[in-house]
């Protein structure tokens, strides 16, 4: 059996050795009187390794084949051409940045493949924007994470938008029903502008979009009417109509029986205008300051002398 002292040893000397560095301590030596320069102290200090950095990988050369015959085509073509070898055309198209090259049979699949992968990249944008619209108007929970779960198709996202229309419906009813004027404004010009977006959000908006923007300014200026009379429109800077109306004052009654907001003709469709109350401090009656009284001059009657009575 090996000894623990030679089993030691062998591990010391198997174990590679740190690396050390020879440090002379005079200053001490020379406050003892023993400064001998043939003396010197070793003392162990451990230095990390220098990491060298890798080098950089030889980039990878890039062949480019004929799709027909399979012949290298250098330099690669950048646009579509014949083969130089088997004469049949190749046809160039591009994707993320990249080349592909293709035969003319394969051009209609892979247009297909794209035109595919556009309707679920628009499909995926569509649900998703209908499913948050939806748990803004606290729709059903459950329904809404049903149809994120179901397989996404153009039915799924009809679904979505009518799972938002019909909660939206009846979160409108329930607040006009209550007289929350500011929750109807913010759920109508929601609805409005999301219908609006759907349609490709070019001007002019339909007359269903037009209803719902002008039944949220409406409810806007009712909210106003409690507080106020008249309403200031904050125009816009997009066209002419809405800078003309900035900063005017219109009284609440006449504009709930003809609504002037969206202007017709905005270039944005749904101009951005809106209703601020007008706060017009009461008029009081300046009281004239009463001028100091001049003091009347004090006319002094002069009494005739009385006449003696006649005797009797």
């Amino acid at each position: 059996m090996q000894s623990r002292s030679s089993w030691d040893s062998s591990a010391l000397a198997a174990a590679p050795s740190p690396r050390t560095e020879v440090v002379q301590i005079t200053f001490l030596r020379r406050l003892l009187g023993r400064d001998d320069p043939a003396e010197t102290v070793e003392v162990p200090i451990p230095v990390a390794p220098v990491e060298v950095p890798p080098a950089p990988a030889a980039p990878v050369p890039v062949t480019v084949a004929c799709p027909n015959c399979g012949v290298v085509l250098d330099p690669p073509p950048t646009s579509s051409r014949l083969c130089p070898r088997c004469r049949h055309r190749i046809v160039v198209r591009h994707s993320e940045g990249r080349a592909i090259y293709l035969t003319e049979a394969a051009v209609e699949v892979f247009e297909a493949e794209r035109e595919r992968e556009a309707q679920v990249e628009e499909w995926t944008h569509q649900r998703r924007t209908w499913l948050q619209l939806a748990r803004g108007v606290e729709a059903p929970v459950d329904r809404r994470r049903r149809l994120e779960k179901a397989p996404l198709t153009a039915a799924t996202v009809q679904s979505a938008r009518s799972l938002y229309l019909i909660t939206v419906e009846h979160a409108v009813r329930a607040a006009r029903r209550d007289k929350r004027w500011d929750d109807v404004a913010r759920l109508r010009q929601r609805q409005a502008a999301a219908l609006f977006e759907e349609a490709g959000g070019s001007p002019p908006p339909s007359e269903e979009v037009l209803g719902l923007h002008r039944e949220a300014m409406a409810a806007n200026l009712r909210a106003l009417q409690a507080v106020t009379r008249e309403a200031e429109l904050v125009g816009a800077s997009c066209c002419a109509a809405c800078r003309a109306d900035d900063e005017r004052i219109f009284k609440i009654t006449d504009e709930l029986r003809t609504p002037r907001l969206p202007h017709a003709g905005c270039p944005r469709g749904l101009c951005p205008c809106d209703w601020w109350p007008v706060m017009r401090k009461p008029v009081t009656k300046r009281r004239r300051r009463a001028s100091p009284a001049t003091p009347k001059p004090v006319v002094v009657q002069e009494h005739a002398p009385e006449e003696p009575a006649p005797d009797s």
